[in-house]
């Protein structure tokens, strides 16, 4: 999975996420970044049925748009690429998630994802 540059605030790695209570399986809870809480989420939890690994050992992606932070919890960062805007191709929705499009990555296709659509399928 991929998120677009423009979208990346932050990474924070091995944090600790506070659970909050009643929340979907898909929201890992919340931190405290400098006063602000935001919400975490395990996009492993919404995209497939694979068990999370604990909060601590996740990088966490943060992101904002229009004041919003959002986290995504993610297992690593390997690699920041430059993509050809004709090269993505448009998937539609993937688990109930909108995406803005798939990019071949050696032979790998690679779903990017929009942070802002992630949040909203996850609430």
């Amino acid at each position: 999975m991929a998120v677009s540059c423009e979208h990346v605030v932050e990474l924070i790695p091995r944090v600790d996420i506070d659970r909050v209570p009643d929340s979907p399986a898909n929201v890992l809870g919340v931190i405290n970044l400098r006063g602000r809480v935001v919400p975490i989420l395990d996009l492993r939890a919404r995209l497939s049925s694979k068990a999370t690994l604990p909060a601590h050992q996740h990088l966490v992606i943060v992101r904002g748009r229009a004041d919003k932070l959002i986290g995504l919890a993610v297992d690593e960062v390997s690699d920041v690429i430059t993509v050809e805007t004709n090269s993505i191709e448009q998937p539609g929705e993937v688990a109930g998630v909108r995406s803005p499009g798939v990019v071949r990555v050696d032979d790998d296709l690679v779903l990017v994802l929009s942070p802002e659509d992630a949040y909203h399928a996850s609430v």
